[in-house]
């Protein structure tokens, strides 16, 4: 047992060595076997330390060593920029500024308040914004794991009732684009922040900037909130829900997309706690998304189940 507990002390260590890689482009400039030295040349990187971190990353399967040359192995394939299913910006994302909070996390506990907004004066989102690199690597890390989440929610749900649809807050547009994919007449909107829109890339989607907190366009009869209300305290989360029932016609549909902590068999607890953290906000159940989505005149429908965490649920607005 105590040999377990000394394990679990260090045990980010090796999420911090493949973050490290991750940063350096290492695994990238990895596309054929190289030695420690041609690669700490090729990186402009300490051939010493390079050298310690490639053993390090053999000793957890990241890479292998042959003849004194390192080389991929599967896990770091998907590290990689160019692979089609990568999670490089994933695996980047969860340290920086989300490892400093959660080492502040006893005083989310304390107060409940965000323990991000108390070290860095600004709410998660806000400070994204002033920081462009860093919010283009954020919605990079979630439109991989939206890619993933989403590739069957144009399956799960006939999209052809409705002549448009609005993906509100959709970040670099996974799950409008999924739809629009299989549903090519619909007219897709993505909409989100300036900074966010000017970065999309997928084509064929009409991308409109503005903040969801003032006013959101009346131009489709339906509006997909995909994991955006769990971001935010009941508070804000009502202040979206009202906008998005104002830019809907009488008999639209909003879609919200979250982890049901009641519908599932996976313990939310601690990706609650990184909301608190964070965002000073919590992983929510079934029964509080469907209360307040009927507060602000949502009548509930149906719920479909997307995958092992996340539930699709379906209102119309009377």
């Amino acid at each position: 047992m105590k040999n377990k507990l000394k394990n679990m002390f260090t045990e980010h260590w090796k999420y911090l060595a493949v973050n490290a890689a991750c940063k350096l482009n290492l695994f990238d400039a990895l596309e054929i076997p190289m030695t420690a030295k041609e690669l700490s040349e090729k990186l402009s990187s300490d051939e010493r330390h390079l050298s310690t971190l490639l053993k390090a990353l053999c000793s957890i399967d990241f890479l292998k060593c042959t003849n004194g040359k390192f080389s991929l192995t599967e896990k770091s394939e998907l590290l990689t920029d160019n692979h089609p299913e990568s999670l490089k910006y994933a695996c980047m994302n969860w340290a920086s500024e989300h490892l400093t909070a959660w080492q502040n996390l006893d005083y989310s506990i304390r107060t409940g308040q965000s323990a991000f907004e108390n070290l860095y004066q600004s709410n998660f989102f806000d400070y994204l914004n002033e920081h462009p690199n860093k919010l283009d690597d954020y919605h990079k890390a979630m439109f991989e794991y939206a890619r993933d989440d989403y590739k069957t929610l144009p399956d799960l749900v006939d999209f052809r009732k409705h002549q448009s649809i609005m993906d509100v807050g959709g970040g670099y547009g996974a799950a409008i684009n999924a739809i629009k994919t299989k549903y090519p007449t619909i007219e897709c909107y993505l909409f989100d922040l300036q900074k966010v829109i000017e970065n999309v890339q997928i084509k064929n989607i009409s991308k409109i900037a503005g903040d969801f907190f003032e006013y959101i366009p009346r131009l489709a009869d339906a509006v997909i909130l995909s994991r955006v209300l769990h971001d935010w305290n009941d508070e804000k989360a009502t202040l979206i829900l009202e906008n998005c029932f104002e830019a809907l016609p009488k008999d639209g549909t909003l879609y919200v997309i979250e982890n049901c902590a009641d519908k599932i068999n996976i313990d939310l607890s601690l990706l609650s706690l990184n909301m608190a953290v964070m965002c000073k906000s919590f992983e929510r159940t079934f029964t509080e998304y469907k209360m307040l989505c009927e507060l602000q005149g949502f009548n509930f429908q149906e719920d479909k189940k997307l995958n092992q965490l996340q539930t699709i649920l379906i209102f119309e607005k009377l």
